[in-house]
């Protein structure tokens, strides 16, 4: 319902000399409604069944995987999971849908990639083995091949789309799944019960920008220039069910529509989780049928969720950064998007999976408002400094490699815990909501501003990247907060000490 609100103020408001900034007809506040429709609908069923179907599997295996003798089982069983989780996640699918690229390839990439990395975040948890020194060396590893990408003028084109790739990662379907995954094994295994349960999130997120950067120098041409859909006004609810409709059904070998796509994608999970269910775990017949109606209404969700995003959401994102481009202050445009940063996170239902779970492993110390609002100050500065990039063009690279590096940097003065859930946080906060509409927003904008072709490169470099900073910049604010509460703890404990070491206090303490 926030970003309704503010599409709707931004039609209504004179804030662009006078005039309002989106003109919206009286169909397509139908279509705008209908569509928010959808995707709460499609969304709170999704979750729903995540929460009886895929995150119940991601615990399961998780406390089975931790008992396993054999690390070849672990590995092999979280690989797949990982990998499977990811080909049903909502953000992927969308931006899979949107650019010119094979769907398979680019699918393929990035669970590839996933499925490793949380192999290696389980290997850390049952090893015991520093969080921030593997972080640390991960990363090493991403800007080294950066670099390689960075001598080529064709390939760093795309270096905004490859960091995209680990934002686009972890969402509705992969959070609640893995962080289970995780917390399983870190109950059974870890040395930190606590710590441990979270930071696999953080790590699944850098396996798909180490494949998709591998996959691009193995393939310097690079992708095929990013295409843009400019949509027109509704001119009647007819216009509205047909986009929904082609959303919905296949049409061709191309376009496989969201009730085949959803199908595929949730299939090999259910196959690999039975196959190791009548091997190890032999769960009664109550609770496989409990987890059947829960893949059933991840299924549903899903389908109603996307469809609402392809035929409205998207689209309407688009036009909105299309009419933003046309206002004639910059900064009046990156205050806008400021705001919609500030409100995108409360859209983002794994983020509220995931304050849930801070709240109750620091048993109510650290509230879910204030990690919350740490969040929504960090996405609100990623989307207002994509808003200024798309208008400036100026190379995000001078952002992301800074931040990164002082997010390393931080992790030597910030709590294990803060550190942990810091690149959690920022896996959660780039979701479906920032993909469906952020994204298209700030490409409409770029198109809208600097006059380009429906069909260019430039998109790669000017647009791509906003989900990059939504992942990056709750790192540093989460970080920062860990930092705040760790030196506020140690002045309260000095005060503490103060006066109970005071030669004049005269009270008896019994022990």
């Amino acid at each position: 319902m926030p970003m309704i609100i503010i599409v709707i103020l931004l039609a209504v408001l004179p804030i662009n000399n006078g005039i309002s900034t989106v003109n919206l007809s009286g169909y397509d506040y139908f279509g705008l409604f209908f569509g928010a429709f959808l995707l709460i609908v499609g969304l709170a069923v999704f979750q729903t069944g995540t929460f009886q179907g895929l995150t119940k599997v991601g615990q399961y295996m998780g406390n089975s995987l931790s008992r396993q003798p054999k690390f070849f089982i672990i590995v092999v069983f979280s690989f797949l999971l990982g990998a499977l989780i990811t080909c049903a996640e909502p953000s992927i699918i969308i931006v899979a849908s949107q650019i010119e690229i094979n769907t398979f390839l680019l699918i393929g990439s990035i669970a590839v990639g996933v499925g490793v990395f949380v192999v290696i975040g389980v290997v850390r948890i049952t090893q015991h083995a520093s969080l921030k020194v593997w972080y640390l060396f991960f990363y090493l590893i991403v800007f080294l091949l950066v670099c390689l990408i960075a001598i080529d003028d064709t390939s760093r084109q795309f270096l905004p789309f490859i960091f995209d790739a680990g934002g686009i990662t972890t969402g509705s379907a992969t959070v609640p799944f893995i962080l289970s995954l995780g917390t399983g094994i870190a109950i059974a295994r870890g040395k930190h019960p606590h710590e441990d349960s979270f930071g696999l999130v953080g790590m699944a997120s850098i396996g798909p920008i180490i494949t998709m950067t591998i996959l691009l120098l193995a393939n310097r041409s690079g992708f095929d220039p990013y295409a843009i859909q400019l949509p027109a006004p509704y001119a009647d609810a007819g216009g509205i069910f047909g986009d929904i409709l082609h959303a919905l059904l296949p049409s061709g070998l191309t376009h496989l529509g969201s009730l085949i796509e959803v199908g595929m994608a949730l299939a090999p999970i259910l196959a690999i989780f039975f196959i190791y269910e009548l091997i190890y775990i032999k769960l009664p017949k109550a609770e496989i049928t409990k987890l059947m109606t829960g893949f059933a209404m991840s299924y549903i969700g899903l389908v109603i969720f996307l469809t609402g995003v392809g035929a409205i959401m998207s689209p309407f994102g688009t036009r909105v950064g299309v009419a933003l481009g046309e206002i004639n202050s910059d900064w009046l445009i990156i205050g806008i998007c400021f705001v919609i940063g500030l409100v995108t996170i409360v859209c983002e239902p794994a983020v509220h999976v995931l304050t849930t779970q801070i709240n109750e492993a620091s048993d109510g110390y650290i509230k879910k408002s204030t990690i919350l609002g740490a969040l929504s100050i960090g996405v609100g500065l990623a989307i207002g400094l994509s808003a200024m990039r798309s208008i400036f063009n100026f190379n995000i690279m001078y952002i992301i490699v800074p931040g990164y590096f002082l997010s390393l940097a931080l992790m030597f003065v910030t709590p294990n815990l803060y550190t942990a859930m810091a690149f959690d946080a920022g896996g959660t906060a780039s979701g479906p909501m920032s993909v469906s509409f952020v994204l298209p927003m700030i490409i409409g904008m770029t198109h809208s501003r600097h006059d380009l072709p429906t069909e260019s490169v430039a998109y790669y470099t000017q647009s791509f990247g906003v989900v990059a900073l939504i992942a990056m910049f709750p790192i540093l604010t989460v970080q920062l907060l860990g930092v705040y509460l760790q030196v506020k703890k140690l002045i309260q404990l000095r005060v503490t000490r103060g006066v109970t070491t005071d030669p004049n206090d005269a009270q008896i303490i019994h022990f």
